[in-house]
């Protein structure tokens, strides 16, 4: 099976399975996967892309809830033409120099987090960002996403000092900003009117229309001037990160979350905001946050969770009414790799929808699955019974786990703390080495804590060949700190800010577990060697951090290294134990 570059409603690009292509080779299959895994490491974006209650128009007409949809498509319609989004023109009078580019519907079920109960049919109307000309009505296309480690921060200070949470959301975001060029588009399918049809008229925009290729850019430049106009200032660790006074303001492109020690401010923040022109809802305490439910308990802690997406995957899958139940997400006597010699998987499923599910759950709630399911991602290409029977083993241990998130219960006598491993060559298989790069490189692992909290976790294939367990080890201690170091900047910047946090010495440092002598050595000491001397320009960003004491690096023993669960299956007794500790439970 080949994989073929397409665009997606939005534009994106995406990568799907042409059943009647040629297998990759081994090479190609390596490249695409260490590309797959960087885009994993944007769950929102990957599961948007994988979701099946995201629908085209044509699809979505031949649901059994396609009068529902067909509401939804009124609403959205009727929406921009009471807010003067575009104005009807005839095809003639378009500029030569113009594209017309087709429109295209979006059509999506909003599920409650919890019951997975359909709350809401939504049908959002896009211009066809993948027709549109670099240079004629585009030009920049880059636009800021909140990081996750900024949202789960910002939660654990919210514990630890009391202070108000609210979350808003932008209604109907995108089209608050003006258009950035002259843009025509193509009447919507299903939609007619009294003055002229499809053939002889189209829709000049005036209004930043959801699907360009800077959609996202335009309405971010848009909310940043709004919120600069009322005293908010951009985070300069995180674009998306806002301050004023006593107030952080945090956005995901249309959903917002704010904090306050006051909750007071924060309902004046709302109409604030809304006196400035664009258009928000307070929707108060945050229930559920870009598809995680929080839910706060009697003790003041937090619990994340995703039940009704765990429930989805376990129906998804054919397992609803199975008992069968595993204690561990992968077996530790199996190690995957291409099965090219074994049945093509049988399709019972949809294999690329459940990866792309499992991903979110692990990026955003469950760290303990995250190795296993980048493993078997790897092989979505050309999925192989083999890679089908690993999918269901991990479902039949969220199954038996399906109350695990990350529970939040700050310690304000802990810092930061950065565990991390690597598993040496752990993929090494002497059938396959000789045309498969990947069984040469090593797995990284790593997670940082800060408060005793989990704030950021990744399991991930190492770019480059590591010749010996030192420089694997090594690389995965630098690979960690590229996410530990932005953390510090941000709470250093809080902190400088006079926001209240939580730091037992003058400067904001982060202690790293390693548990391999020649990498504890390599990161101390400044000394190269001809083993180690060709690792210096890409792994030693750090050093730095290190030579100041921010960055101090201690011995841990495997044992007690949380991180191992993250790159190589263990045992049910090291699994558990590693579990507890990095979600709490």
């Amino acid at each position: 099976m080949e994989s073929t570059q397409q665009r997606d409603i939005h534009g994106k690009k995406g990568y799907y399975v042409s059943s009647s292509a040629q297998v990759l080779t081994p090479d190609q299959a390596h490249d695409q996967h260490l590309d797959l895994q960087e885009r994993m490491r944007h769950p929102i974006a990957f599961h948007a892309e994988m979701m099946g209650d995201t629908m085209y128009y044509h699809q979505a007409m031949k649901q059994s809830d396609a009068a529902e949809f067909e509401k939804a498509v009124v609403k959205e319609v009727n929406g921009h033409v009471e807010n003067k989004h575009w104005t009807l023109i005839k095809r003639k009078d378009v500029p030569k120099d113009q594209e017309v580019i087709p429109s295209v519907w979006a059509m999506r079920r909003k599920r409650n987090l919890v019951t997975n109960e359909v709350t809401k049919y939504k049908a959002r109307l896009n211009i066809h960002g993948g027709m549109q000309t670099f240079g004629v009505n585009y030009y920049e296309t880059y636009a800021p996403v909140v990081t996750w480690f900024a949202i789960r921060l910002l939660i654990v200070f919210a514990i630890l000092f009391s202070w108000s949470l609210k979350q808003v959301d932008f209604v109907m975001a995108y089209p608050q900003a003006p258009i950035e060029t002259d843009m025509y588009m193509d009447l919507p399918h299903g939609i007619t009117t009294v003055l002229g049809h499809g053939k002889d008229h189209v829709l000049k925009l005036s209004a930043n229309l959801y699907g360009q290729k800077q959609a996202g850019r335009v309405w971010n430049h848009h909310l940043v001037s709004k919120l600069r106009s009322i005293g908010f200032v951009p985070s300069k660790v995180d674009e998306c990160v806002f301050y004023r006074g006593t107030t952080i303001f945090v956005v995901y492109v249309d959903d917002g979350l704010c904090i306050d020690p006051s909750q007071a401010r924060l309902n004046r923040l709302v109409k604030e905001i809304n006196d400035t022109g664009l258009k928000i809802e307070d929707q108060g305490h945050p229930a559920d946050y870009i598809g995680v439910n929080i839910r706060k308990d009697s003790k003041g802690y937090y619990h994340f969770s995703q039940l009704a997406l765990i429930d989805a995957i376990i129906d998804d899958v054919g397992l609803t009414h199975s008992r069968k139940v595993k204690p561990v997400p992968a077996k530790v006597s199996v190690r995957l790799h291409a099965f090219q010699n074994s049945p093509v998987f049988d399709g019972s499923f949809g294999f690329r929808s459940a990866v792309g599910k499992i991903n979110y759950l692990a990026q955003t709630t469950r760290p303990d699955i995250l190795m296993a399911i980048h493993q078997i991602a790897k092989y979505s290409h050309d999925p192989r019974k083999e890679h089908g029977e690993a999918i269901i083993y991990l479902v039949m241990y969220l199954k038996g786990t399906r109350h695990i998130g990350l529970y939040f219960k700050p310690d304000p006598t802990k810092g930061f703390e950065d565990y991390c491993d690597s598993d040496f060559a752990g993929n090494w298989n002497k059938h396959f080495a000789h045309n498969d790069p990947s069984t040469a490189k090593s797995r990284s692992g790593w997670i940082v804590f800060y408060a005793g909290c989990p704030i950021i976790f990744g399991s991930s294939l190492q770019s480059m060949v590591a010749l010996s367990t030192t420089e694997a080890e090594y690389i995965a201690l630098s690979r960690s700190l590229r996410d530990v170091i932005p953390i510090m900047e941000l709470v250093a910047e809080m902190k400088a800010k006079k926001f209240q946090v939580v730091c037992t010495e003058p400067y904001v440092y982060c202690k790293t577990f390693e548990d391999n002598s020649g990498a504890l050595e390599l990161a101390r000491l400044p000394k190269l060697r001809p083993r180690t001397k060709h690792i210096n320009t890409s792994y030693h960003h750090f050093r730095e951090h290190v030579r100041k004491g921010l960055v101090k690096v201690f011995p841990i023993s495997t044992h007690d290294q949380i991180a191992d669960c993250l790159n190589k299956a263990l045992p049910q007794n090291a699994f558990v134990k590693h579990r507890i500790k990095m979600c709490g439970q």
